[in-house]
């Protein structure tokens, strides 16, 4: 019984072991930060908490835009398509070695103009997937997807699952921004297999100081208790003023940020280590249970 036990841990160590190294630097070539954030040695030895932040509606301000491209930690930018500077900021971003999302405009239940691009309830299929092909090539470089608005049809099962027909042919990603409790975007997104996400935290709905600063607090303590977090911030000057001040702090509280993309790959190796951690309790205890009687 003894040897069973000691054939069964070391199994689940190597198994645990050889999970963690996807998590090494090969998973996006020539990103350094990143190489340090998840070195396997470091993910095993010692706590580190993960934030994804995205800023969205990027496109339609080229300064603002620029600033928020030129701040130092490994952002995610999505970007709307058609905005009048979204390609030349898009590839600015990609120079800089960041990741790029497409934020693509979806219907919303007050009725707000999506502007060029957006996607609605009322769409037959063909014009459907024409207007996503039409919008996934307007941003380039373009890893992801999340939802710019679309409280109305995110909370529609038919639509998604053409959304994410077309994701999943192309190996894109989404992070639904969970504009409406209801939505239905996830459990489609994963009926396809499409790496997904949803987003934990809005930064700057209330402009104030105050206001995103605790909001930044709340994203670290998401990050803290289920490990990583998802944030979404604009590029609003009040904003980037906020950021340009907190990353630092954010860094020294030993928070790393990951682009979204490396974070669903962390989130699969951490929920993979826990369902081992999970079996070698059950087995355990199943032992000890047939040793006692």
């Amino acid at each position: 019984m003894r040897l069973l036990l000691t054939i069964f841990t070391t199994w689940l160590c190597s198994s645990a072991a050889n999970a963690i190294e996807l998590l090494g630097p090969n998973t996006l070539p020539n990103q350094p930060a990143y190489q340090a954030a998840v070195n396997p040695a470091s993910f095993r030895s010692a706590p580190h908490y993960y934030i994804a932040l995205i800023i969205d509606d990027m496109g339609y301000r080229y300064q603002s835009g620029k600033r928020a491209i030129n701040l130092n930690e490994n952002i995610t930018y999505s970007f709307l398509p058609y905005a009048p500077h979204a390609r030349k900021l898009a590839n600015m971003a990609h120079q800089k070695q960041k990741e790029i999302m497409l934020h693509l405009p979806m219907e919303a239940q007050n009725g707000k103009t999506l502007g060029p691009g957006g996607l609605t309830a009322d769409m037959p299929k063909q014009v459907f997937e024409l207007e996503l092909q039409h919008d996934l090539l307007a941003v380039p470089h373009i890893k992801g997807v999340n939802n710019h608005m679309g409280s109305l049809l995110t909370q529609q099962m038919e639509p998604m699952t053409w959304l994410m027909e077309q994701l999943a042919e192309k190996q894109i990603y989404f992070v639904d921004s969970r504009t409406s409790e209801k939505s239905m975007a996830l459990n489609a997104a994963r009926q396809y297999g499409i790496r997904s996400e949803t987003r934990d935290i809005f930064v700057d709905h209330d402009l104030t100081n105050k206001a995103m600063h605790r909001q930044l607090q709340l994203a670290v303590d998401v990050a803290k208790r289920n490990g990583s977090a998802v944030v979404i911030a604009h590029p609003f000057p009040e904003t980037m003023t906020v950021l340009e001040q907190w990353l630092p702090q954010a860094k020294q509280q030993g928070l790393e940020f990951v682009y979204v993309s490396q974070l669903l790959n962390i989130r699969k190796q951490i929920r993979a280590r826990k369902k081992q951690q999970k079996r070698l309790t059950q087995w355990q205890t199943r032992q000890t249970s047939l040793k006692s009687n």
